[in-house]
């Protein structure tokens, strides 16, 4: 049976059209080219038990200019596991493949060799980094599943890490933290480490209340790494996993009065107000006493936060984080700004002060400001309908309004009316909150379709797309979408297509959408192929005729995405 790899999506054997005799006659074969060649590497992963010949076969197969034989033949030296030993250079080499799929099923091959594969782990992790999210999953679940020596490897990840290029690493530290729990006993290794520590504490920071196990760790790091950024990302750490770190408020406490770090003292202040501990009350009350502006903020937020029920406590810290939010220093106004969405006030008191500071200049603060609306849920509403009549707030009430989805259902009236601004940009903003709210947005469908007409295709699809998020209740659109699939435009015709088969997938307008879609799995884009792959599958039985396109796609594309799509489609259509 085939092994699953990457983001729980199998990638297909191609085999189910031929038949081979034997493990003899795929040998033969795999010399040949094309597909022949690709099939009989399929082919020979079903034969585990002709490892002395297919392996030596396979090896040279790894080395054909075909990339797509390249990672066939490695996923097939994958099925031989330990027999497939006197393939690691090969493999080896091929986790430096210009091809990404060659890269990951290389790495994915050398996991399964085992321990005799032990030594490509240092070419293992230097993949950890691979800018292809594909390749680093399979490197790391590579290295996790080698018995490597964690005192061996957590050194060569934290120098790969550190000489890596900025731009690689948060994406690196992402794999690793997906590999929640499993990852823990060697994330606590890792502490204990003087470099690999501050790596630790970022992946124990990413994987959040996952981590609680290792909080005993990481305030050891916080009590006593030399490096005060490492220090800093410990508390950070501890305040991302929240009430499951309680077993370090006291050295939280401790590292918030004594740290000579001021940085140090703001993270452990922090961390906390995210913990809600009452043993941190006497520190947090000496930093809410505090002439550091900052650090008195974070003290009487604390505070709220452990005692939410009291009234005046809470009211001193909205009136201190609306202050923190006027801060000269952008960093300031946006902690200020997350704090609050963070505190359990009362709306009323948070929700003013929000809107108003949504003028503030920096990115930062205002996506901070965006995030702290958008928690406030249906409340925000009305407060937000009103922004949308001031031309400086309405951009900025749009997206929130986006981010809130079905929750932003009562400001449909104003959104239509927003409609009228002649904004390109609004226009098209204002048509995506709509789609967004779905079928609830209906009485926007008049409205809605006159922007089919515009000369500007970013208005076509923004209204494309909301009319085929309001489903069935859209239909009397249709006949204005229609000539859309003629449309110039490569995307835009798909859209049509697509918009047709959310509304009314039975529609008179299915025969020639389909072909449209159908021609857009050769000819489009990668999202348009797979836009078009998924509504073919919609229509259903009526989309019958584009089973041969879909065919090809589901197994030819050279997207996964795309030949998975294809492939749900397929089933559907058939």
């Amino acid at each position: 049976m085939y092994k699953r790899l990457l983001l729980s999506v199998a990638l297909p054997l191609a085999v189910a059209s031929v038949a081979w005799a034997d493990a003899a006659d795929s040998i033969k074969k795999l010399s040949s080219e094309g597909a022949d060649a690709v099939a009989a590497a399929d082919a020979l992963a079903l034969h585990p038990e002709a490892a002395d010949k297919a392996v030596p076969a396979l090896i040279t197969a790894m080395g054909s200019k075909d990339a797509e034989l390249r990672w066939h033949s490695a996923r097939a030296l994958a099925e031989y596991e330990a027999a497939a030993a006197p393939a690691l250079d090969a493999l080896t080499k091929g986790l430096d493949d210009p091809d990404a799929e060659v890269r990951a099923y290389s790495a994915y091959a050398i996991g399964e060799i085992g321990e005799k594969a032990l030594p490509a782990v240092p070419a293992l992790i230097k993949k950890i980094t691979d800018k292809e999210a594909i390749v680093r999953r399979a490197a790391m679940g590579a290295v996790r599943k080698l018995p490597t020596d964690p005192n061996e490897t957590l050194p060569l990840i934290a120098k790969i890490l550190d000489d890596a290029d900025p731009s690689v690493v948060v994406p690196a530290l992402h794999t690793l933290a997906e590999a929640g729990k499993k990852s823990l006993p060697v994330l606590k290794k890792a502490l204990l480490t003087e470099r690999g520590a501050y790596w630790a504490c970022l992946i124990a920071g990413e994987m959040g209340p996952e981590a609680e196990s290792a909080s005993p760790n990481l305030a050891e790091v916080l009590k006593s790494h030399k490096d005060p950024e490492t220090r800093m990302q410990a508390a950070v750490a501890l305040g991302e996993i929240g009430p499951g770190a309680k077993a370090a408020v006291g050295q939280l406490a401790a590292s918030l009065e004594g740290d000579d770090s001021v940085a140090v003292r703001y993270a452990s202040a922090y961390a906390l107000g995210v913990i809600k501990d009452v043993a941190a009350q006497p520190a947090l009350e000496s930093a809410a006493n505090s002439d550091d502006e900052f650090m008195h903020m974070l003290g009487e937020w604390a505070i709220a936060r452990i005692h939410p029920e009291d009234a005046e406590a809470v009211k001193h810290a909205v009136e201190d984080l609306v202050k923190g939010m006027k801060n000269k220093n952008a960093n300031v106004r946006a902690a200020a700004a997350r704090c609050l969405t963070e505190l359990e006030a009362p709306r009323e008191l948070v929700a003013p002060a929000l809107l108003k500071a949504l003028s503030d200049a920096d990115p930062t603060v205002v996506v901070n400001i965006r995030e702290a609306i958008v928690k406030l849920g249906p409340s925000a509403t009305p407060r937000l309908v009103k922004a949308l009549e001031i031309e400086g707030l309405r951009m900025h009430a749009l997206a929130i309004l986006r981010q809130l989805g079905p929750d932003a259902k009562a400001a449909i009236p104003a959104l239509i009316e927003t409609l009228k601004v002649t904004d390109g940009q609004v226009q098209s903003e204002t048509m995506m909150v709509l789609g967004g709210l779905g079928a609830a947005a209906a009485p926007a469908t008049e409205a809605i379709t006159k922007f089919l007409a515009s000369p500007s295709a970013g208005l076509q699809q923004s209204a494309l797309y909301a009319l085929g998020s309001i489903g069935p209740a859209a239909k009397p659109s249709i006949p204005q979408i229609v000539p859309l699939l003629d449309s110039d435009g490569e995307f835009t015709k798909v859209a049509a297509g697509w918009a047709i088969a959310h509304i009314d997938p039975s529609s008179p307008a299915a025969a020639k959408a389909t072909t449209v879609l159908a021609a857009a799995l050769t000819t489009g884009s990668d999202l348009v192929r797979l836009e078009a792959a998924k509504a073919l599958g919609m229509f259903g039985k009526q989309a019958a005729t584009a089973k041969d396109a879909l065919s090809k796609a589901a197994s030819d594309d050279k997207s996964d995405a795309v030949r998975a799509a294809a492939t749900q489609a397929l089933a559907k259509v058939q």
